[in-house]
């Protein structure tokens, strides 16, 4: 999703609710449920660079301007 279609989505909401991020991956969900929720703690824009664990699994690291491709990334946490 790019900045400017999360920004038009969010726009048809009240602007005064509360946001949520949830998942429902396996390994992100904890046993027995089915949805994750976490918060948004931040929001910015980072140099990473994107890879795949030995699993399939995404990862970044923040690299230097130079080395990586620059994202708007959304922090978020399950401690809320």
């Amino acid at each position: 999703m790019k900045v400017k279609d999360l920004i038009e989505e969010l726009q048809k909401l009240d602007p005064n609710m509360q946001v949520l991020a949830a998942c429902e991956d396996e390994g992100v969900v904890v046993p027995g449920y089915f949805v994750r929720p976490f918060e948004v703690t931040e929001i910015s824009a980072v140099s990473v660079e994107i890879d795949s664990d030995d699993k399939g699994r995404r990862t970044m690291c923040a690299v230097p301007a130079e080395d990586g491709q620059k994202f708007a990334v959304i922090e978020i946490t399950s401690f809320f």
